[in-house]
């Protein structure tokens, strides 16, 4: 007996698919390309601050996003290399 599945039965369309990464186990590109977005969130944030005081761009909402993401982004490095340093001090600990 064949069971056919739903299909989309809430009506949504375009549903995101997960995608796997195209390089799996090179944590040091990883960690080049997070470091890459999390600097051009920077430079995004900082163009639409100076813009906003300058009075270029008036949009108060994009700024906010903007900044925001920048910080948690950042905030999210910081607890990323917070756990390297922590797991690195843990190998330098264990006795051979």
């Amino acid at each position: 007996m064949k069971i056919n599945g739903l299909g989309n039965p809430y009506g949504l369309k375009n549903l995101p698919v997960q995608k796997e990464p195209a390089t799996k186990g090179n944590f040091m590109e990883l960690l080049k390309q997070e470091v890459a977005s999390v600097d051009a969130a920077q430079k995004v944030a900082a163009e639409n601050l100076r813009a906003f005081a300058a009075g270029e761009n008036p949009d108060l909402m994009a700024l906010t996003l903007s900044l925001t993401k920048a910080d948690l982004s950042f905030r999210f490095l910081l607890q990323v290399r917070n756990k390297v340093l922590q797991a690195y001090e843990e190998v330098m600990r264990m006795q051979l």
